[in-house]
């Protein structure tokens, strides 16, 4: 499937806390309670309670370090689909992790139960 769907349903997400990040060559994976999770291969980009950036997706040889875990233990408190470009999900402190669907052919991401693959 290309692009973010206007239906696509995050609610298996909502009260739910992020548990484990696991960092590949290629992709993020998000993992949550009960099972759920997000695997990234296109870009996403963590903003803090006040809209800055704390953390994007890029290239391994260009990257120091990793923010991304100061979502570990975090609620997710609610979404919003921004179709046919992206996602967010939105934490109990204020963060909002942002998945973009931006990697034309190929998969930018996919959600884990149901078999999204976007």
């Amino acid at each position: 499937m290309y692009g973010v769907p206007k239906d696509l349903d995050l609610s298996r997400f909502h009260g739910s806390s992020l548990v484990q990040i696991a960092i590949g060559e290629f992709q993020v994976q998000f993992h949550f309670e009960d099972d759920a999770s997000i695997g990234v291969e296109g870009r996403w980009e963590l903003f803090d309670a006040a809209g800055s950036l704390l953390d994007q997706a890029m290239e391994n040889s260009e990257r120091d370090w990793y923010r991304v875990h100061g979502l570990l233990g975090h609620q997710v408190v609610g979404s919003e689909v921004e179709p046919p470009t992206s996602f967010t999900l939105v934490f109990d402190d204020g963060q909002r992790l942002k998945v973009y669907d931006d990697s034309g052919p190929y998969e930018s991401f996919s959600i884990q139960p149901g078999d999204v693959f976007i």
